[in-house]
């Protein structure tokens, strides 16, 4: 395994395997495209989409091209993000393996990919679905790679909210694709994703070993510009917004109370455990509240499901 320490190392490596680099190893795009959260991201865009369907009417073909489309443009920008990131990437410890900085692939072919995976995610949603959902899934590409990862990474803790919003938006395209129009419930579907994000991004960025990634890349994280305590502050916030907006997408979808409580429990569960944490931080309570946020997010998503199904309209 080669180690990368510095840019100017990444620099020599690039140019060493774009001279070696003959054929595109595919199987590199699982790590490439960061599966399990591009997958998560496209569970939102699914399940927004029956769930706002329940009441508009259902369509196979749309509901087909709209998830095939959102998978290629975030698994687009996902490649542009480790193209755009692959100097501080080489310096975490918890991204130096990655592809791209261990040589494994040119930079050249993932930024190409990058924009052909985009592209063809747009198109297919401006054919095969509607310009209103295009618009929204743009903007998520938009959001994700100018403004997050070109713009606003390096610079600010804030950044998180941008990235939160790039990662709303697929849940809005869901309920946009279904009901031909920006809805209430898509709104505060897309809201729930983006309160969820510094519950899921910065639990991850307190471990140690992710925080002195951070750290030597001069990213300026909450943890790493701000002290523990208000990192964990705005962690409670975000669990206490997601519990909140879930409540009243719930009533936006008139989901009768009974099927919300399994939901309701998850997220008091959620918040209490990360006002404990708050109280008395720990290392094993913090990585428990990162796992937890996960499961959270496919939870609640498919109790909605659940809860516009057994309920009247």
């Amino acid at each position: 395994m080669t180690n990368i320490d510095s840019p100017d190392q990444l620099q020599a490596y690039e140019q060493a395997s774009i001279a070696t680099t003959t054929t595109t190893p595919y199987f590199l795009y699982g790590e490439l495209i960061k599966s399990k959260q591009t997958f998560l991201l496209v569970y939102t865009t699914f399940f927004a989409y029956l769930i706002s369907a329940w009441s508009t009417g259902f369509d196979l073909n749309v509901f087909l091209w709209l998830n095939v489309g959102v998978f290629f443009a975030i698994s687009g920008s996902t490649l542009l993000n480790m193209y755009i990131d692959r100097d501080i990437d080489a310096l975490m410890e918890r991204t130096r393996d990655r592809p791209l900085p261990m040589g494994k692939i040119s930079p050249g072919t993932v930024l190409r990919h990058g924009l052909l995976f985009t592209f063809t995610g747009l198109l297919a949603i401006a054919i095969f679905v509607d310009y209103l959902t295009l618009t929204v899934v743009f903007l998520g590409a938009f959001f994700d790679v100018v403004v997050y990862s070109l713009l606003l990474k390096r610079r600010t803790r804030y950044s998180i909210i941008f990235g939160g919003i790039a990662g709303g938006l697929p849940a809005l395209a869901g309920s946009t694709a279904a009901s031909a129009s920006i809805t209430s419930a898509g709104l505060l579907m897309g809201l729930f994703v983006l309160c969820w994000i510094p519950l899921h991004i910065l639990t991850l960025a307190l471990l140690p070993k992710n925080l002195e990634g951070y750290q030597k890349a001069q990213i300026p994280m909450w943890p790493v510009i701000r002290s523990k305590t208000q990192t964990i502050q705005v962690i409670t916030l975000s669990a206490i917004l997601s519990t909140v907006l879930i409540a009243l997408t719930g009533i936006v979808l008139n989901i009768r109370l009974l099927p919300l409580l399994p939901l309701f429990a998850f997220c008091i569960y959620m918040i209490w455990l990360s006002v404990l944490n708050l109280r008395k931080p720990t290392q094993v309570r913090t990585f428990r509240i990162f796992k937890l946020a996960s499961m959270l997010m496919a939870f609640a998503f498919f109790w909605l499901l659940l809860g516009v199904i057994v309920s009247p309209y």
